[in-house]
Protein backbone atom coordinates (compact mmCIF):
# COMPACT_ATOMS: atom_id res chain seq x y z
CA UNK A 1 0.00 0.00 0.00
CA UNK A 2 1.50 3.32 -1.02
CA UNK A 3 1.72 6.32 1.30
CA UNK A 4 -0.24 8.41 -1.20
CA UNK A 5 -3.11 5.93 -1.08
CA UNK A 6 -3.30 6.00 2.72
CA UNK A 7 -3.36 9.80 3.03
CA UNK A 8 -7.03 10.10 2.08
CA UNK A 9 -9.60 7.44 1.20
CA UNK A 10 -12.40 9.20 -0.68
CA UNK A 11 -14.59 6.09 -0.40
CA UNK A 12 -14.55 6.07 3.40
CA UNK A 13 -17.08 8.80 4.22
CA UNK A 14 -19.84 7.62 1.84
CA UNK A 15 -19.44 4.06 3.19
CA UNK A 16 -19.36 5.19 6.81
CA UNK A 17 -22.49 7.31 6.42
CA UNK A 18 -24.12 4.78 4.09
CA UNK A 19 -25.20 7.47 1.67
CA UNK A 20 -24.28 9.00 -1.62
CA UNK A 21 -25.98 12.39 -1.24
CA UNK A 22 -23.22 14.69 -2.49
CA UNK A 23 -24.56 17.76 -0.68
CA UNK A 24 -24.27 16.03 2.70
CA UNK A 25 -20.83 14.64 1.89
CA UNK A 26 -19.70 18.03 0.61
CA UNK A 27 -20.69 19.64 3.92
CA UNK A 28 -18.56 17.11 5.81
CA UNK A 29 -15.55 17.74 3.57
CA UNK A 30 -15.90 21.53 3.73
CA UNK A 31 -16.17 21.47 7.53
CA UNK A 32 -13.17 19.17 7.72
CA UNK A 33 -11.09 21.43 5.48
CA UNK A 34 -11.99 24.46 7.61
CA UNK A 35 -10.97 22.65 10.82
CA UNK A 36 -7.76 21.39 9.25
CA UNK A 37 -6.83 24.83 7.91
CA UNK A 38 -7.42 26.43 11.33
CA UNK A 39 -5.21 23.79 12.95
CA UNK A 40 -2.44 24.21 10.37
CA UNK A 41 -2.49 27.97 10.95
CA UNK A 42 -2.14 27.41 14.69
CA UNK A 43 0.78 25.05 14.13
CA UNK A 44 2.50 27.57 11.85
CA UNK A 45 1.89 30.52 14.17
CA UNK A 46 5.17 31.80 15.56
CA UNK A 47 3.36 34.62 17.32
CA UNK A 48 1.35 32.48 19.70
CA UNK A 49 2.44 28.82 19.69
CA UNK A 50 0.00 26.32 21.16
CA UNK A 51 0.55 25.13 24.69
CA UNK A 52 0.38 21.50 25.76
CA UNK A 53 -3.32 21.47 26.63
CA UNK A 54 -4.28 23.35 23.47
CA UNK A 55 -2.29 20.85 21.39
CA UNK A 56 -4.05 17.93 23.11
CA UNK A 57 -7.48 19.48 22.58
CA UNK A 58 -6.93 20.19 18.88
CA UNK A 59 -5.28 16.82 18.25
CA UNK A 60 -8.28 15.04 19.77
CA UNK A 61 -10.87 17.11 17.92
CA UNK A 62 -9.17 17.02 14.52
CA UNK A 63 -8.20 13.35 14.90
CA UNK A 64 -11.87 12.42 15.13
CA UNK A 65 -12.67 14.49 12.04
CA UNK A 66 -9.82 12.85 10.15
CA UNK A 67 -11.15 9.39 10.90
CA UNK A 68 -14.64 10.45 9.80
CA UNK A 69 -13.57 11.63 6.35
CA UNK A 70 -11.00 8.89 5.70
CA UNK A 71 -7.74 10.68 6.48
CA UNK A 72 -6.41 7.87 8.66
CA UNK A 73 -2.69 8.62 8.29
CA UNK A 74 -3.18 12.12 9.71
CA UNK A 75 -5.52 10.75 12.39
CA UNK A 76 -2.77 8.38 13.53
CA UNK A 77 -0.24 11.20 13.89
CA UNK A 78 -2.76 13.31 15.79
CA UNK A 79 -3.38 10.38 18.15
CA UNK A 80 0.37 10.22 18.79
CA UNK A 81 0.38 13.94 19.56
CA UNK A 82 -2.54 13.52 21.93
CA UNK A 83 -0.70 10.70 23.71
CA UNK A 84 2.47 12.80 23.98
CA UNK A 85 0.44 15.64 25.48
CA UNK A 86 -1.21 13.31 28.00
CA UNK A 87 2.19 12.01 29.08
CA UNK A 88 3.50 15.61 29.15
CA UNK A 89 6.28 14.75 26.73
CA UNK A 90 8.88 17.45 26.28
CA UNK A 91 8.17 20.31 23.92
CA UNK A 92 10.96 19.27 21.53
CA UNK A 93 9.38 15.87 20.95
CA UNK A 94 5.96 17.41 20.37
CA UNK A 95 7.43 20.06 18.09
CA UNK A 96 9.00 17.43 15.83
CA UNK A 97 5.69 15.61 15.61
CA UNK A 98 3.84 18.86 14.89
CA UNK A 99 6.21 19.47 11.97
CA UNK A 100 5.38 16.04 10.59
CA UNK A 101 1.67 16.65 11.15
CA UNK A 102 1.86 20.00 9.33
CA UNK A 103 3.43 18.37 6.26
CA UNK A 104 0.95 15.50 6.15
CA UNK A 105 -1.88 17.90 6.98
CA UNK A 106 -1.07 20.06 3.96
CA UNK A 107 -0.93 16.96 1.74
CA UNK A 108 -4.24 15.73 3.18
CA UNK A 109 -5.84 19.16 2.69
CA UNK A 110 -4.75 19.17 -0.95
CA UNK A 111 -6.11 15.68 -1.59
CA UNK A 112 -9.46 16.35 0.10
CA UNK A 113 -9.80 19.69 -1.73
CA UNK A 114 -8.97 17.98 -5.03
CA UNK A 115 -11.58 15.30 -4.37
CA UNK A 116 -14.13 17.96 -3.39
CA UNK A 117 -13.45 19.88 -6.59
CA UNK A 118 -13.51 16.83 -8.85
CA UNK A 119 -16.57 15.19 -7.29
CA UNK A 120 -18.46 18.48 -7.15
CA UNK A 121 -17.93 18.94 -10.86
CA UNK A 122 -19.73 15.68 -11.74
Amino acid sequence: MSAKHTVFDSRHLPRALELDDWEVLEDFYITFLQQLEEFLQLVDSAVSPMGLEEQRHHAHKLGSSCRTVGATALASLLEKLEELCRSTADADMRSKLLTEIAGLGANTRDQVASHLSAAGGD
